[in-house]
């Protein structure tokens, strides 16, 4: 059996996020922290937002076509009338010149009023116009244009470039305000649909799809659909199976929690997902602790001169603490031996919390915990190195100083799963520890639809 290819991955894992986002029940700041997009450095997810509208499609035709609508900008022609003696420049304006000849109370052959036209760009259409163009020249300036992909293929240099340029000293943008000193009002932008011109209507529906996506307005078909033609995941195809099957995690735990609903995400929540309902809550992190510990560190040589410990053991600690003076003493840097340190791919805690839905004032008891590795592999090679560290997140798992397993553990359920892409076993649970694979994923994913 092959492995499960990248594009049905890709294909999954785009439709899961946009459900998963448009309903607000995902960490997107947590997803983007994992795309690790090459030659990135991903803040937070409106920077991957941005990302998107520029990779939009549309977005890419609409600057192609630029130079060729920009000779067409709209102008607004005003008149101004100016008195002037003897010398006449302009058009002159016999009524008004008769009339002020009047008003001075003589006539005077030499004085005139000119009439001299005034081309104005300064309007609502072309306001909208420049503020988009700033938005699409921001993320290309500030992401694509130094980084060399594939990924970004449709956006030439000479384009960006040319984008800039036209931005920085096209003399008909040029006479507008900078774009941070333009607001858009309703009134603007509705000028700008209401055009003749697809310079102004290709304008006005970008920048909106720009608002709409910026305010994770995912419900809107617009939206929806950049979203499944841009959506940048991750390219290290490990990352893009590990996304496939978090996102299979929760819908198995939807399908075993069926009275849990999934709870809006709020920025500063270190969860990607959360279900919650009567008295129970579920947490689950991905590429996170969350509040335990999987970390061990070594006692010190002191601490082992009164324990019954064998001269191995002492010996190593030794040469640790050796290592760690002279690595200060060479180099001037800071070592944290330690015995065992590790995180699961990912982790679902399980609270009582004790209170009916709706109540507040309890964090809850922490009854279950589930710990969970991702191997992107049909080998029992790898499958035994993931049992191998299931095990040990299982057996060095801290809640604060306590454990959570084995002598002297607090009173909680520890389990294990462990996902593959499809690797052969005698077996899909014992002690403790399920396999899950695929194929699992994608029949409950048929079932949740059906």
């Amino acid at each position: 059996m092959s492995k499960t290819s990248v594009s049905q991955l890709q294909s999954t894992v785009t439709e899961e996020l946009i459900t998963y986002l448009g309903a607000g029940a995902l960490n997107s700041d947590q997803y983007a922290e994992t795309v690790d997009y090459s030659g990135l450095n991903i803040q937070d997810f409106d920077q991957l937002k941005q990302l998107h509208f520029v990779l939009h499609d549309d977005v890419v035709e609409y600057i192609e076509m630029l130079p060729e609508r920009l000779r067409r900008i709209k102008t607004v022609t005003n008149h101004e009338d100016e008195v002037v003696r003897d010398e006449v420049r302009g058009a002159v304006d016999w009524q008004q010149t008769v009339r002020q000849r009047g008003a001075v109370g003589y006539d005077n052959p030499s004085l005139f009023v000119v009439n001299h036209p005034e081309v104005e760009y300064d309007i609502p259409e072309n306001r909208v116009v420049k503020k988009l163009l700033a938005v699409i020249a921001a993320p290309l300036t500030d992401d694509i244009e130094a980084v060399d992909y594939e990924w970004r293929a449709m956006w030439d240099d000479r384009d960006i470039i040319d984008l800039q340029q036209t931005l920085a000293h096209n003399i008909y943008l040029d006479a507008l305000p900078s774009p941070d000193a333009i607001s858009l009002s309703n009134r603007e932008l509705t000028a700008a649909r209401q055009s003749r011109h697809r310079l102004y209507t290709e304008g006005h529906r970008l920048y909106r799809l720009y608002e709409d996506l910026l305010n994770e307005r995912f419900g809107r078909q617009a939206v929806r659909d950049l979203l499944a033609e841009t959506l940048v995941i991750p390219t290290k195809d490990y990352k893009l199976f590990e996304l496939f099957c978090v996102f299979g995690v929760i819908r198995r735990l939807q399908d075993h929690y069926p009275r849990l609903e999934l709870q809006p995400i709020t920025r500063g929540m270190d969860t990607i997902a959360r279900l919650e309902g009567g008295s129970r809550r579920l947490e689950i992190y991905y590429d996170q602790n969350g509040p335990l510990t999987f970390f061990e560190a070594y006692p010190s040589k002191d601490d082992l001169t009164d324990l019954d410990v064998p001269e191995p053991v002492v010996r190593h600690v030794d040469a640790l603490e050796a290592h760690e003076q002279a690595l200060d003493e060479f180099l001037s840097r800071d070592s944290q031996p330690h015995f065992y340190s590790g995180r699961p791919d990912f982790l679902v805690l399980i609270y009582e919390t004790g209170r009916l839905a709706g109540e507040t004032g309890s964090n809850g008891e922490l009854t279950d915990v589930l710990l969970g590795e991702v191997k992107y592999t049909q080998t029992k090679s790898t499958f035994a190195q993931g049992l191998r560290e299931l095990l040990e997140y299982r057996h060095f798992a801290r809640e604060y100083d306590h454990y959570l397993f084995g002598d002297n553990a607090i009173d909680c359920d520890v389990s294990c799963l462990l996902c593959t892409d499809g690797v052969d076993t005698d077996t899909c649970s014992s002690e403790g520890i399920t396999h899950i694979n695929t194929t699992e994923f994608v029949e409950l994913k048929k079932n949740s639809h059906g």
